[in-house]
């Protein structure tokens, strides 16, 4: 027999429908399932700064006495340097516990029932997911075959329910920015353009277009520390929002939304830009040794990407994702695999330390057809 309550509250029928957002395989868990030590194993599969935070970060944090309190809800001093860094006033800036829960909180402030938001795949899943949450839909427009928006195929999908248009620049797993004219045409709709800059420090544009906020009612942000700044652990992320958005976030959000060590931390990466420059521009240098690595590779065809990551398309038929699958975890190494129907043949790789890349040069060049049939572990 049924518990009582199973019998009598049922979940909102938005929850049955949502595909669960699958993330890059963690190491304990890749551990368990090759029996390969968590210390052997290289991490190119979440877009992580392999740098982490930097050491004045880490020595903020263990100084810091009084985590029993809790943070000043109105982030006062993050904000205040944030807007340094921005070149935005405070009160265009919102904090999060990581850019992930900005859109979870933009989206459930203005999304309902029956409307749709309009978004670009491939991209970032996670839009698609809340956008279920709330009830509304999602309209699809493909990117063109180099993963450039068609504008004019956004501009004809328009219906009256399209309350956000959503892009990712660089875009997820693409690599490719948003050009700002695209932007400035969407943004003529009047409907709220999303963009989601969470790997533009690693781009040609580092600040983005944030400057464009205060000129737009109806353009926002998003921004995160977990990239640039080697903070994913931590969740910390904000966003740039016409006012008139922002007070209504704000008035939305739960108390002491951001944790004191995100605080810490977000403070002394922004007191240290230098240093944090000095890694970001490693891993850009990184990134183009990386591209002729895969490239080499004659079933590979990588796409040139301004973000910590190279998306690749594998390129031979007689290749499969499954035979350099099981080529790179035989050395302990995780890259992305994807099953969405964008991504068929596809997978990603984050930009690690010179050594990283190293090896995985090595793993690539054993590929062979059939290896994922074969079981061979190979070297490791």
């Amino acid at each position: 027999m049924q518990p009582y309550a199973s019998r009598v509250v049922q979940v909102r029928p938005e929850i049955e429908r949502i595909a669960p957002y699958v993330p890059g395989e963690s190491l304990e868990a890749f551990s368990q399932r090759t029996g390969i030590p968590i210390e052997r194993l290289i991490k190119l599969n979440s877009n992580e700064n392999p740098y982490g935070p930097i050491p004045p970060v880490l020595a903020a944090l263990g100084q810091y006495i009084h985590y029993n309190n809790y943070p000043d809800t109105d982030s006062t001093a993050l904000r205040r340097a944030l807007a340094t860094f921005t070149g935005l006033d405070e009160r265009y800036i919102v904090l999060s516990h990581g850019s992930n829960e900005l859109i979870n909180l933009l989206w459930h402030v203005f999304l309902s029932v029956g409307d749709n938001i309009i978004c670009c795949p491939p991209t970032f899943t996670l839009y698609t997911t809340v956008t279920t949450l709330c009830g509304a839909y999602v309209i699809e427009v493909p990117r063109t075959e180099s993963y450039e928006l068609d504008v004019e195929a956004i501009l004809s999908a328009l219906t009256p329910e399209t309350k956000l248009i959503v892009l990712c620049s660089p875009n997820n797993p693409t690599g490719n920015l948003v050009a700002q004219e695209d932007i400035l045409r969407l943004l003529e709709t009047g409907r709220i353009v999303v963009v989601d800059e969470a790997y533009v420090e690693f781009s040609q544009q580092p600040r983005g277009v944030a400057h464009l906020v205060p000129e737009y009612p109806n353009l926002v942000v998003l921004r995160s520390f977990s990239k640039w700044a080697g903070l994913a652990g931590l969740r910390i992320g904000y966003g740039l929002f016409p006012e008139w958005i922002a007070s209504y976030l704000r008035r939305a959000q739960c108390p002491f939304e951001v944790n004191v060590a995100g605080h810490i931390a977000a403070i002394e990466t922004l007191a240290h830009l230098d240093c944090v420059w000095e890694r970001v521009q490693l891993l850009i240098q990184e990134r183009e040794r990386l591209f002729q690595v895969m490239a080499s590779q004659p079933y590979l065809a990588p796409v040139p990407s301004q973000g910590n990551f190279i998306m690749a398309r594998v390129c031979d038929e007689e290749i499969t994702v499954e035979d350099i699958r099981a080529s790179v975890e035989a050395y302990g190494i995780l890259l992305r695999y994807f099953q969405h129907p964008y991504l068929q043949n596809v997978l990603r790789v984050t930009v690690g330390l010179p050594e990283h890349t190293d090896l995985l040069a090595r793993a690539l060049a054993e590929v062979r057809p059939g290896r994922a049939r074969s079981g061979s572990n190979g070297a490791g």
